[in-house]
């Protein structure tokens, strides 16, 4: 039998292609054309192994090669099966010119746009890049550049269909030149050395080939691989396999599939081609055609809800599946969020799952401590990014524990306490960013002659600044860079727990690639312009979890083709997630088909293809997407949405299901009673322990018992309150604690204002203010504001203290702690505390003044609930406030609390033009002494009871409501 015949190519022919029909047997269909093809040139044999079989990826090669086995059913030598891609590779070849990496390729593009001053620095690594991809496609696609950017331009023109303008000419200059500049370099980019390599490899063919593709050759391969298999051809026999287009109809599946996705014409302006029938026509005839529908019980339309909803209901169809004894079934990953979620679902079935599809470098925890070291450079040691790096896993991996003696884990806690000391002094003193103002909060948080519980601390900020030190803002070549990150990461001791890690190992492999790469490469980089670089080599990088091997694999949906499953689900299959693939950023649909680039019309098509072969390669295909995101509709894909209408028509069925239930019991929907409905909740009020309950509390935490008993359960009793937070501008708080502190100073210093000279006592009260305030303004320029606020208000503090002297008031002391203890009546006891701003004293008593930078009306408008001044009161009160047992007041030296009589408690309004006390209760002595006994035996009764058992209610009044925190707790609104 000849070789035309047996329907291998003869020399001289471009190889003629066979196209069989997809379906669940089709690899075997291919293996039993193939071994007729290799028997009718060869006759039978048992070595087979002169043959070279390629298939479109690894994991078919792989399928392919087991079908051989099954079909030939005997001892024989096997052909090598491979892919073109990786074999081309391994086949050696001498006198090739090296190529020209892409990532040198690359910064050789960024350079020249540089050089030419086109684009901001910011945008330029991402214009590289889409150049770089407009550079393969037209490689790919064998097309030739005019010779100059005029006429680039004219053909731009005609494509686009105007004249030409400035922007036409620029898009083409900035094309050819560089296009040119990349030429000037003399080495081929990967792209043009493979086309050198295919000539090569098919000038020395010495093997017959067999080939299986995807789709027809003049959709799966492009202009080079065509070239190579025709010269193959010429040399050698060669078969080409691929699956039969829809349009053939060659199965009642493709008949319906094409029905619905009818092909469009080349310069089709809309999805659907003018010259296709109506919907109702198609699916009327495919009525007539076929009793049932090939579709029914093959494919499901899933809704969800949301995300959530989305992942369980795939969950429950994969348990679904594996109890009916299904093995291989593929998780086609179109949204990568509902994919990652569907996965942790299932491992906490105990089934895992295989991830061909990889996990970008930049969403792993190697590349989340390598950004975080960098901003942490680029920011000035920003307390969050500092934080994000202290807290990272992978680095101070080396910390050593004091006792050298002690266990690995010591290491871990070493560290661990000096993050929270760091943390703790970060937000005490509200350092925002700057090593030197971090180690300044660092040394007041641990306060004098307690240096050594810092130094841990210390330590990590010491290595923090030698691996800032190493990524200094010094230009240098993006290897250069890459060394200094290294010699960084290995000053935090991160080296040894990243390269343990296997998303670090991709990482370390990455650089160090990529470093050889630009070894010769001598632009110079900044340190941001790296960043953007580094960024994105993390983005297109990836790794796989090579630990896994299960028979449920993770895959896109362009690797599913022609492979057996049992079943698949299609995770995201709506309209944003599975559609064509975009173009590049530069030329128009137009321009593209008229230079031989990949169009949105050809993705289309290429996507259909693959959904095509999914159906018809697998039994079970199940879609879910959500129906609805941030309560607005989310549709279907159109290919599916066109299928369920098709198919509705035909044969009154749309294919849609409901999700199928996971984890809880379904109920019938014959017996509407028994659903449960929601209630309304209760208001919480529960019981503290009373081991739980606090025996020191604050005059803050006793305003929040009275104000809402739930909230001082949830912050004082489970200790759930907000941490000090560091504030990220100058606000009223720190205004008021910079008057505070510029008070307390002048008043330390100037305890009789009415003795000094005016013009004096203001000078000395400006110059206190400029150096307690310079600081702050040091640190973030809109603390000047706030002291120029402040210094306008100087002279009316003035006037109101010596107004305040001549009425027999003198300054005692300021920023005074005071302590008091309360007997409860199952003799246990209770300490209350406060701060008190300042305090006078008189002949008949003493005054207890509390700064406020409000204004008088919105004091005022608060003092008759006011709670704070009487408990004031009742701290710094005689010993005998009242005649009962139930309390009794203890003075401690240290906290110097007064014992003279309190006369008067007053808030001090700094923010009017004129200085003004508001007295509690009036300013009447002993409305203020009874109220302070009254908010004692409110204190010590509501302990005593909450000490009994009782409930702690969520009663908050609306004002108090509206700025808790613990409203996500009681949920109160919700009742």
């Amino acid at each position: 039998m000849s070789l035309a015949q047996a329907g291998i190519a003869a020399p001289g022919r471009f190889p003629a292609s066979n196209a069989l029909p997809p379906g669940d047997g089709f690899l075997d269909a291919v293996t039993a054309e193939m071994l007729a093809r290799i028997e009718a040139a060869a006759g039978e044999q048992s070595d087979l192994s002169a043959w070279l079989v390629l298939a479109p990826s690894l994991p078919i090669a792989a399928e392919l090669r087991q079908s051989f086995i099954r079909v030939i059913a005997r001892p024989v030598m096997l052909p090598r099966f491979d892919v073109l891609s990786r074999w081309e590779q391994s086949e050696p070849l001498a006198g090739l010119p090296a190529a020209l990496p892409d990532s040198e390729r690359l910064a050789l593009l960024h350079e020249a746009l540089r050089q030419r001053g086109w684009f901001d620095d910011g945008a330029r690594w991402a214009i590289a890049g889409e150049l770089a991809v407009l550079f393969d496609e037209l490689t790919a696609a064998a097309v030739v550049l005019p010779d100059d950017d005029k006429a680039l331009a004219a053909q731009l023109a005609d494509a686009y269909a105007l004249r030409v303008s400035e922007p036409l000419a620029f898009e083409a200059r900035l094309v050819v030149e560089l296009w040119r500049a990349l030429a000037a370099v003399g080495r081929p980019d990967l792209a043009s050395q493979r086309r050198l390599r295919l000539a090569r490899l098919a000038a020395q063919a010495a093997r017959p080939l067999l080939v299986l593709l995807d789709a027809a050759p003049e959709e799966a391969l492009d202009a080079a691989e065509s070239e190579f298999l025709l010269r193959w051809g010429e040399r050698q026999p060669l078969a080409v396999y691929h699956p039969a287009p829809r349009a053939a109809g060659a199965t009642a599946l493709q008949s319906v599939l094409a029905a619905a996705w009818p092909e469009m014409s080349v310069d089709a302006a809309a999805d659907a081609p003018t010259d296709a029938a109506p919907l109702a026509e198609r699916a009327a005839q495919l009525q007539s055609t076929l009793v049932s529908s090939p579709l029914a019980g093959r494919l499901q339309l899933v809704a969800a809800t949301g995300r959530e909803t989305e992942a369980e209901a795939a969950v429950a169809q994969v348990l679904n599946w594996i109890d009916a004894g299904c093995r291989r079934i593929a998780l086609i990953s179109q949204d990568r969020l509902t994919a990652r979620r569907v996965r942790a679902l299932l491992e906490r079935e105990n089934v895992l799952v295989a991830d061909e599809t990889g996990w970008k470098l930049s969403t792993s925890r190697a590349a989340a401590c390598v950004d975080a070291l960098l901003e942490t450079v680029a920011g000035n040691a920003y307390h969050r990014d500092l934080l994000d790096l202290l807290k990272s896993p992978f680095v101070f991996a080396d910390l050593a524990p004091a006792d050298e003696g002690a266990a690995p884990a010591a290491t871990g806690k070493v560290k661990e306490a000096a993050v929270f000391t760091l943390e703790a002094a970060l937000r005490a003193a509200s350092a925002r960013n700057g090593l030197p103002r971090i180690r300044r909060a660092l040394r007041e948080h641990a306060g004098d002659g307690n240096a050594a519980a810092t130094a841990p601390a210390q330590q990590l900020l010491d290595r923090v600044e030698a691996a800032a030190t190493l990524l200094a803002d010094r230009p240098a070549p993006l290897a250069r860079w890459i060394e200094r990150l290294q010699k960084a990461l290995d000053a935090l001791g991160a080296c040894a727990a990243l390269a343990a890690d296997p998303a670090g190992q991709a990482l370390f492999t990455l650089l160090e690639t990529r470093r050889d790469e630009l070894a010769a490469n001598a632009a110079s980089f900044a340190f941001a312009s790296f960043r953007d670089w580094l960024n994105r080599e993390f983005e297109a990088g990836s790794f796989r979890d090579a630990s896994i091997s299960s028979p449920i694999v993770l895959t896109p949906l362009n690797a599913v083709a022609l492979r057996r499953f049992d079943a698949a689900i299609v995770l995201g299959g709506d309209a944003r997630q599975l559609s064509p693939g975009e173009g590049g950023s530069f030329f128009n649909a137009a321009v593209r088909r008229e230079l031989g680039l990949r169009t949105h019309d050809e993705a289309q098509r290429e996507m259909r293809r693959d959904l095509e072969l999914l159906l018809a390669s697998v039994p079970r295909v199940v879609v879910v997407w959500q129906s609805e995101i941030d309560g607005e509709a989310n549709l279907l894909a159109p290919e599916f949405d066109l299928l369920s209408a098709l198919h509705a028509l035909a044969w009154n069925d749309d294919l849609r299901r409901a999700p199928l239930s996971w984890g809880t019991p379904a109920v019938a929907r014959s017996e509407p009673d028994t659903v449960a409905r929601p209630r309304r909740a209760a208001v919480v009020a529960p019981v503290a322990p009373a081991a739980l309950l606090p025996q020191r509390i604050t005059v803050s935490a006793y305003a929040s018992l009275v104000a809402c008993p739930y909230r001082f359960f949830a912050r004082h009793v489970l200790g759930l309150g907000e941490v000090d937070e560091v504030l990220e501008t100058v606000g009223k708080r720190d205004y008021g604690a910079l008057v505070h502190r510029v008070l307390e100073i002048f008043h330390a210093g100037q305890p009789l204002v009415s003795a000094l000279d005016p013009a004096a006592a203001r000078a000395a009260l400006l110059a206190i203010t400029d150096e307690v305030f310079a600081p702050a303004i040091e640190e973030n320029a809109l603390a000047l504001g706030w002291c120029i606020r402040w210094r306008q208000r100087i002279d009316a503090y003035l006037d109101w203290q010596r107004q305040r002297e001549a009425a027999g008031w003198r300054w005692r002391q300021a920023e005074t702690p005071v302590r008091r203890q309360f007997v409860l009546a199952d003799g246990s006891s209770l300490e209350l505390r406060g701060r008190i701003d300042r305090i006078d004293r008189r002949d008949d008593g003493c005054a207890l003044l509390d700064y406020k930078t409000q204004s008088v009306k919105t004091i005022r408008d608060t003092l008759a609930d006011d709670l704070q001044l009487p408990a004031y009161a009742l701290l710094c009160g005689a010993a005998a406030i009242a005649d009962t047992a139930s309390f009794a007041s203890e003075s401690s030296a240290s906290t110097q609390t007064p014992v003279d009589a309190v006369v008067e408690a007053a808030y001090v309004a700094l923010d009017d033009d004129a200085i003004t006390a508001l007295a509690a209760a009036d300013g009447d002595a002993e409305a203020l002494q009874a109220a302070a006994q009254a908010h004692g035996e409110r204190l010590v009764t509501a302990f005593a009871a909450m000490r009994a058992g009782a409930p702690l209610p969520a009663h908050g009044v609306e004002a108090v409501c509206r700025w808790c925190e613990m409203a996500g707790l009681c949920r109160r609104e919700h009742g």
